[in-house]
C-alpha cells in the first residue's frame, strides 16, 4: 500500500519526467525537421528548376512571413541563384528575383 507521501514523490518524479522529456522531444522533432529540409533542397546555384505546386509565392525573404512579390503558376521557370539553409531557395524568373520554398519546386 503506498502512503500520501510515497504518491506525492510518485507524482513529482513523473511531472519532472514530463518536464525533463518535452524539450528533448522538441529537440528531436527540430532535427528531424532540419534533416528533412536539408534532404528536400536537391538543387544548387545555377539550376533551373520549375514550380511543383499549384501555385507559389515569390518573397522578399526566406520566410513565409516576409512581403510576397508575386504568385508563381505551376510550371514557372525559375533559375537558384542561392540556397538558404532555412529550406528557401532564391531564385530569378519572370516576376523578378526572390525566395521560395524549396518544397514547391523541383
Amino acid at each position: 500500500m503506498m502512503t500520501f507521501r510515497g504518491l506525492a514523490l510518485t507524482g513529482v518524479a513523473l511531472a519532472l519526467g514530463l518536464v525533463l522529456s518535452g524539450p528533448a522531444s522538441a529537440l528531436t522533432s527540430q532535427r528531424s525537421v532540419d534533416v528533412a529540409v536539408a534532404q528536400e533542397i536537391a538543387v544548387k546555384a545555377g539550376d533551373t528548376v520549375s514550380v511543383t505546386a499549384k501555385t507559389a509565392n515569390l518573397r522578399s525573404g526566406p520566410s513565409a512571413k516576409s512581403k510576397k512579390i508575386a504568385a508563381l503558376a505551376k510550371g514557372t521557370k525559375l533559375t537558384v541563384t542561392e540556397v538558404a539553409k532555412s529550406g528557401w531557395v532564391k531564385v530569378k524568373g519572370p516576376a523578378g528575383d526572390g525566395y521560395v520554398s524549396a518544397r514547391l519546386v523541383k
